[in-house]
């Protein structure tokens, strides 16, 4: 069964792949003061609430407290949910209202290696080799936090031809132009896929 971790960012919209995932998961863990927006939206209780509470209102049957400062909310859910052993996990909310938050969140997700969805796409973390389906013509950036990240591809406009990504920004704005994209890489990586508008 799938985890979701709810972060306070922008709430998933209806009709989105976001909203979908949230609507249909049975365990929903939210950051901090996304369980008062997750109630308010959705008419449903969180499975837990999960950080230092410094921004939920509401009262919730099972909030759990993590007052170190060293990591931020998303990275204390994810940490709570895996201590119970719930290892298929995706994040949501992760991204908007505040660029800081959004920078902070999909970098504590991209280290502790789970998938991102968001209104405008997903952020899948990638190691070794990986097959992605994807829809053909959608746009695919990679984005490598570790210098030196060497990343091979089939199925891009641009081939990554083993090229070496030095920084965060070197293989982005790409476009699938099969619905099988491959990579393969030396190191972690982000490889966002965007949802293409009908």
């Amino acid at each position: 069964m799938k985890t979701v971790v709810l972060a306070n960012g922008d709430f998933p919209r209806k009709g989105g792949a976001a909203r979908r995932i949230l609507d249909g998961a049975k365990r929903v863990v939210c950051c901090d003061g996304a369980a008062d927006a997750f109630r308010r939206r959705t008419g449903r209780e969180p499975s837990a609430v999960v950080g230092d509470c410094d921004s939920v209102k509401g009262r919730f049957a099972r909030m759990v407290r993590v007052g170190e400062q060293t990591t931020n909310d998303l990275e204390k859910a994810v940490r709570w949910c895996r201590a119970r052993g719930w290892r298929d996990i995706v994040v949501l909310g992760a991204t908007g209202k505040r660029e800081d938050h959004s920078l902070g969140n999909l970098s504590r997700a991209f280290s502790l290696g789970v998938e991102v969805v968001t209104d405008h796409g997903r952020f899948v973390p990638v190691s070794g080799r990986v097959a992605l389906s994807v829809e053909k013509g959608a746009p695919v950036s990679v984005f490598a936090f570790a210098p030196g990240t060497k990343m091979t591809s089939d199925g891009l406009r641009w081939p990554l031809g083993g090229v070496r990504l030095d920084n965060l920004h070197c293989a982005t704005l790409n476009v699938a132009d099969k619905g099988r994209v491959v990579l393969s890489s030396n190191r972690r990586a982000y490889v966002f896929i965007a949802s293409r508008r009908r």
